[in-house]
C-alpha cells in the first residue's frame, strides 16, 4: 500500500521526468533546425566538395548533416545544463 507522503514524491519525480524529457526534445528540435539552416546555407560549397564522390555525396551529405545536429545537440544541452546548475 502506497503512503500518502510516497505518492506525493512519486509524483513529483513523474514531474522532472516529464519537465526534462520536454527540455531534451527542445534541445534536439532547436540542434537540427540550426544544423538544417547551416547545410542550406553551406549546400552550394558542400556539393561542389561531395561531387567528386559520385553516387556517395548524398550520403555524405547526410552524414553532415547528421554530425552537424548531434554536435548542435550537445553543445545546446550542456549550455542548458550549466546555466540550470548556476541559476
Amino acid at each position: 500500500m502506497t503512503t500518502p507522503r510516497r505518492a506525493k514524491a512519486d509524483r513529483r519525480r513523474e514531474a522532472v521526468l516529464s519537465g526534462s524529457t520536454l527540455w531534451a526534445s527542445l534541445e534536439c528540435l532547436l540542434g537540427g533546425v540550426a544544423a538544417g539552416v547551416l547545410v542550406l546555407l553551406a549546400l552550394p560549397t558542400l556539393s561542389d566538395l561531395a561531387g567528386s564522390l559520385g553516387l556517395l555525396s548524398t550520403t555524405v551529405l547526410a552524414f553532415v548533416f547528421l554530425f552537424l545536429w548531434l554536435s548542435l545537440w550537445a553543445v545546446i544541452g550542456t549550455v542548458h545544463e550549466r546555466a540550470a546548475a548556476t541559476g
